[in-house]
């Protein structure tokens, strides 16, 4: 009998869907292959372990968690719109986001260097440029909204907060703008 063909498109959404019901727990080579409809070698075959295999899964889940927020993302306001996707994210796609932004497979940054880093400093320039403040107020303002959209996201996926999407909403448009006016009176 020759080998099952099983490709790599097919472990890694066959993975991704398993998250997404079950969380990353249920991650192994056994249940990856009794979804797929096969045994675990040919899993095997193309990953030379499961930290070789979670390793390209996280890569996926980061890039189906930037396409999600490229899309809701708005210019106008990109720190605003960012927060309110971002908890839109934890209600829609909860286990990933706990793999994402809740679990160990996290590298703990300090808050200087999430300020810092590259691929913040569109939101810098945008905060910036709508509430004509400085940089160190920009930063004060994206770090504070930041923390709060993460508060809200993580409530709701460890199931402590059942708030609508309007709500929360509302409540990251409040928060905005309160962290932007006490940013602005501090100086």
């Amino acid at each position: 009998m020759p080998p099952t063909i099983i490709h790599r498109d097919e472990i890694i959404n066959t993975s991704f869907e398993i998250i997404r019901k079950d969380g990353w727990e249920a991650i192994n080579a056994r249940n990856i292959a009794k979804n797929i409809g096969s045994s675990t070698k040919p899993i095997f075959r193309i990953y030379k372990n499961m930290e070789a295999l979670k390793s390209d899964l996280i890569d996926e889940l980061n890039k189906y968690y930037n396409q999600f927020m490229e899309l809701r993302i708005s210019d106008e306001n990109y720190l605003l719109t960012q927060g309110i996707a971002y908890i839109e994210f934890a209600r829609i796609e909860g286990n990933i986001f706990n793999i994402l932004f809740m679990h160990n497979t996290c590298i703990g940054q300090s808050i200087e260097e999430i300020l810092n880093a590259e691929w913040n400093q569109k939101t810098l320039d945008n905060i910036i440029a709508i509430t004509n403040c400085s940089q160190k107020e920009a930063k004060s303002i994206f770090r504070d909204v930041w923390l709060y959209s993460h508060g809200i996201a993580t409530q709701i996926v460890a199931n402590h907060l059942n708030i609508t999407e309007k709500d929360s909403k509302s409540l990251m448009i409040n928060a905005f703008r309160c962290f932007a006016f006490f940013s602005l009176k501090e100086e």
